[in-house]
């Protein structure tokens, strides 16, 4: 049994290493290795003092967890690529959708803070790298973007902006 076991084991490490801390790390034991080593140990077993169910449930147990845990890392990986994905084919799509369309882009300092504004059409999308679009001939991030369409300046009344304020006015 020992030698069995024994050959199992060697068969997971490089033989030609003096030490095993000097081996490669990208050997490690997969659940197909787990059931050699079960099925070896099952084999191989002490008749007068054959394994408990107990023990034998324990080990079934943890590899059915490593197994689970091991699918749930791919699914959290793969949930990320998507992620990133759709995150990527939002921002294109909201980008191309401003193309021919009137925005307002804030022209900022190096605080942050807002210095001026420039209005025109988006004319263009560049979308290799940071996405940017291109108004009035110049190129701006798409971060830059405050307002889409014709919005009033924040000192307008609605009332100078053509807008219906909604209040009756007449006399009754």
């Amino acid at each position: 049994m020992a030698d069995s076991i024994g050959s199992i084991v060697n068969s997971l490490f490089d033989e030609t290493l003096t030490t095993q801390t000097t081996a490669s790390s990208n050997k490690s034991m997969t659940e197909n290795d787990f059931w050699k080593l079960f099925a070896a140990e099952l084999q191989y077993q002490d008749m007068s003092n054959p394994m408990s169910n107990a023990d034998m449930m324990n080990q079934m147990t943890q590899m059915s967890s490593m197994s689970t845990m091991t699918k749930l890392a791919e699914a959290i990986s793969n949930f990320s690529t998507v992620t990133n994905n759709l995150s990527t084919v939002t921002l294109t799509s909201y980008s191309t959708g401003l193309l021919g369309k009137e925005v307002t882009i804030a022209i900022t300092n190096e605080k942050g803070e807002i210095v001026d504004k420039v209005k025109g059409v988006v004319s263009g999308v560049d979308l290799t790298g940071t996405t940017s679009v291109y108004v009035n001939g110049t190129k701006y991030d798409l971060a830059q973007v405050m307002a889409v369409g014709n919005v009033p300046d924040e000192g307008s009344s609605e009332e100078d902006a053509g807008g219906d304020t909604g209040e009756n006015t007449e006399s009754e």
